[in-house]
C-alpha cells in the first residue's frame, strides 16, 4: 500500500484545527453558564465563593462570654502516698475561673486551690495574655466554690442564667483550660437536671452536659446558648481502675448556687446561714469505726456542745436516718435550717445515747 505524505499531513492539521475548535466550544458554553473564568499565564483558575461568613449563634454566645474566662493556677502540696516512696511535694495546680465584677472578683473551684501553699502563689491569667497575682476572698469545700481576687478594674464579666429554668436537652457549652494548655471552647447539650453526685465526701446536686471536659476545665464556665453563666464546671466521670474511657458526663455546679455562695463568701469569708451540729468529724470515719462517724472536735458554744455531745462520740443517726459516713452526715443537715432541732443518735463506750440538738449557724472557726 502506497502512503501519500502530502495527505497525511493534511488529515493531521484538519483533526488538529477541529480539537483546537471542539476546546473553544467547551470554554464557550462555560463561560456563558458560569461567567468568565480568571486566566493568568494560560491557567484557569476557578473563583472560590466562601459561604459561611455569618455569625450562627454558637459564634455569638462564644464571643460574648470568652473574654470572662480565665486561667488559674497555683502552688499545691500535692499527696505522693500512692507512689513508691509515698508523701508529700510541691504542685502546680492548674484550673479556670470566671470573672463575675469589672473590678476582678473571679469564681473558681475550691478544689483548685486545695492544699494550697501560698496565697502570694495563685496566678490568674486574663484573656489579653497578661497575669496577676491574686488574693483569696473566700472558700467553700461543701459547694466546691471559691472566689479570688485580681486588683484590676474595667474587665469584661460574666451575666447569670437562672439555672432553675434549664431545659433538658437545651445548648451547652464549656469554656476553660483544659489540661492547662490555654482557654478552649466545646459544645454539647445539658444531658441532666438536679443530678445528684458524690464528690470529694459530699453528695452534690449539678447539672450535667456531654460537653467535652477534661482536668483543668475545673473552674471554667458552663454557658447557654446566649452566652450566659449557667454553671461552674467542677467534675467529669471517669474510670480510674479500669481501662474503660468514659466520655459525655460532665457536671457543673448550677449558677443559682453560684450566686448564693458568692454572695457569702464576699460578705463573711465563709458561709455563714448554714445549719450546723457544732461538730468535727473524721471524713473517713472507717478507719476507726464499722458503722457511723467519728467526732474529731466539739465546737464551743455549739448545739452539740450545749447538748451534751462530746469529742470521739460515733454518730451513728439523725432523726433516725442511718449515718454511715461524712457524705451521709453533710445530707441529713443540708436539708435542715438554722434553730431546727435533730435527734442525734450516738455511740459512747458502746452504748447508744440519743441527744436533742438545736443547730446553729456554721462558725468560720
Amino acid at each position: 500500500m502506497k502512503v501519500n505524505i502530502k495527505t497525511v499531513l493534511i488529515i493531521f492539521l484538519v483533526a488538529l484545527l477541529g480539537s483546537g475548535l471542539g476546546t473553544f466550544g467547551v470554554l464557550s458554553y462555560y463561560t456563558q453558564k458560569n461567567g468568565s473564568p480568571v486566566q493568568s499565564d494560560n491557567v484557569v483558575i476557578n473563583e472560590v465563593e466562601y459561604t459561611n461568613v455569618e455569625k450562627t449563634e454558637y459564634t455569638k454566645a462564644i464571643e460574648k462570654a470568652y473574654n470572662t474566662v480565665v486561667e488559674v493556677s497555683c502552688k499545691v502540696q500535692a499527696d505522693t502516698s500512692g507512689f513508691f516512696f509515698g508523701g508529700t511535694q510541691t504542685a502546680i495546680s492548674t484550673g479556670s475561673g470566671v470573672i463575675f465584677s469589672e473590678d476582678g472578683y473571679i469564681v473558681t473551684n475550691a478544689h483548685v486551690l486545695e492544699n494550697l501553699i501560698d496565697e502570694n502563689t495563685i496566678k490568674v491569667k486574663i484573656y489579653n495574655g497578661e497575669t496577676y497575682q491574686a488574693k483569696v476572698i473566700g472558700v467553700d469545700s461543701r459547694t466546691d466554690l471559691a472566689v479570688i481576687k485580681i486588683d484590676l478594674d474595667g474587665l469584661p464579666y460574666t451575666s447569670f442564667a437562672d439555672s432553675s429554668e434549664l431545659a433538658l436537652g437545651s445548648d451547652a457549652i464549656v469554656i476553660g483550660n483544659p489540661l492547662g494548655l490555654g482557654i478552649s471552647c466545646s459544645n454539647g447539650i445539658i444531658s441532666a437536671l438536679e443530678k445528684e453526685i458524690y464528690i470529694n465526701n459530699v453528695y452534690m446536686t449539678v447539672i450535667q452536659t456531654n460537653a467535652a471536659i477534661n482536668s483543668g476545665n475545673s473552674g471554667g464556665g458552663l454557658f447557654d446558648i446566649n452566652g450566659n453563666l449557667i454553671g461552674i464546671v467542677n467534675a467529669k466521670k471517669s474510670s480510674a481502675y479500669s481501662t474503660t474511657t468514659i466520655e459525655g458526663m460532665g457536671y457543673a455546679i448550677p449558677s443559682n448556687t453560684v450566686v448564693k455562695i458568692i454572695n457569702e463568701l464576699i460578705e463573711n469569708g465563709y458561709v455563714k446561714d448554714r445549719a450546723s451540729l457544732g461538730v468535727r468529724v473524721y471524713t473517713n470515719s472507717s478507719y476507726y469505726v464499722t458503722k457511723g462517724v467519728v467526732i474529731s472536735a466539739v465546737i464551743d458554744g455549739g448545739g452539740a456542745d450545749e447538748a451534751g455531745i462530746q469529742q470521739y462520740d460515733v454518730i451513728t443517726a439523725i432523726n433516725d436516718v442511718e449515718i454511715n459516713s461524712y457524705a451521709d452526715l453533710s445530707k441529713a443537715l443540708d436539708a435542715k435550717a438554722i434553730g431546727d432541732v435533730v435527734t442525734v443518735t450516738v455511740m459512747r463506750d458502746d452504748k447508744e445515747m440519743k441527744f436533742q440538738v438545736e443547730l446553729k449557724a456554721t462558725s468560720r472557726d
